[in-house]
């Protein structure tokens, strides 16, 4: 099925593969954790195919022949793909400067080489074509399919990116090899992912010197339920890898699960650890929802990175080996630095 795909791809693209991107004659997909990008390298570029997660059957595919000058990039975390290869100076346009961490790219929109849209649901079409963007990265999740085709008809490459939709850390990492296609830095970006993946394995693998596994809950209050990752999310993997008995580990879904309060007053008694509360301290905790106090695990180890949420937003998804080397030593060094995360004090 791979191969009949290939030669589907290849057959819409009018190209043909490069002999290093074959082994015994079948074409290699480039990605090896992600289940929604696939990159082949052709005779003419790169051949990108990605997979809408809503809808399997829609897959956004085209061929790449050369790389980028001007880009505009949606979310913070294509920001921080763009920061992690060091091509910021090709970024023409940001979503909103108040969720910005990257110092270079502050540096750039203050000169006015880089607009802020302040909004990905109300593209300025006039903004964008004055900075000749020639790319334009979106997240999909968002009412912007019509703003999107119009952009497409003037001659924007529009391209979708679902790495927020992946369920492997490491898969979504791996789409930084679409920024470094996209750049003209593949085999960077390519040096980055694999530098990403052994350090993430080599943290996964050492040794745990607690010998068991801490009870931990993740989330907060929103409305009348407690929303938290799901069991088959990104960040319950995160916690399995850690080897944290995640308090919502059997509950079924990718994305977020929600629960009753009294559900999670009354059976969270041997919670450990509370993470991503979504406040920077345990006063602001209390002025958000004063009856967090009597919840089991209030006064137990609470850790959050909303001391520094931009610069969470824009590297975690890039950097899953920092976010676990942080889950760790939150399990067993609690006195390292850490590198998004922070204990909550009064």
């Amino acid at each position: 099925m791979r191969w009949l795909a290939f030669l589907l791809i290849l057959l819409a693209f009018g190209c043909r593969p490069k002999s290093d991107s074959q082994r015994g004659g079948i074409p290699r997909n480039l990605c090896q954790y992600s289940k929604l990008l696939t990159i082949w390298r052709v005779e003419d570029g790169y051949a990108i195919e990605i997979q809408n997660p809503e809808h399997p059957k829609a897959r956004f595919k085209f061929l790449l022949k050369k790389s980028f000058k001007r880009i505009a990039a949606l979310s913070a975390t294509h920001v921080g793909m763009m920061a992690a290869l060091k091509q910021e100076h090709l970024l023409c346009a940001i979503p909103d400067k108040r969720y910005l961490h990257a110092p270079k790219v502050k540096k750039l929109l203050a000169k006015g080489s880089i607009i802020d849209l302040q909004s990905e649901q109300q593209l300025s079409v006039k903004k964008l074509l004055a900075k000749q963007t020639q790319a334009l990265i979106y997240s999909g999740f968002g009412p912007e399919k019509a703003q999107i085709k119009r952009l497409s008809t003037l001659g924007i490459t529009c391209i979708p990116n679902f790495e927020w939709r992946e369920t492997h850390p490491l898969a979504r990492a791996e789409w930084i090899l679409l920024f470094g296609a996209l750049t003209g830095q593949f085999e960077k970006a390519q040096l980055h992912f694999r530098k990403v993946c052994q350090n993430y394995m080599r943290i996964r693998k050492q040794p745990k010197l607690c010998n068991t596994n801490p009870n931990v809950i993740s989330g907060y209050i929103y409305g009348d339920q407690w929303i938290a990752p799901a069991g088959n999310s990104f960040e319950s993997k995160l916690y399995a890898d850690v080897e944290f008995a995640y308090y919502f580990n059997e509950r079924p879904g990718t994305g977020s699960c929600f629960s009753s309060i009294p559900s999670i007053l009354t059976k969270s008694a041997s919670v450990s650890i509370w993470l991503n509360p979504g406040q920077s301290s345990r006063s602001a905790l209390l002025a958000q929802y004063p009856k967090y106090k009597y919840f089991p695990f209030f006064e137990k180890r609470i850790f959050c990175y909303t001391h520094n949420t931009n610069f969470y937003w824009e590297w975690a998804a890039v950097r899953p080996d920092w976010v676990l080397s942080d889950l760790s030593n939150i399990r067993d060094n609690p006195t390292a630095d850490l590198h998004f995360y922070k204990e909550l004090k009064l």
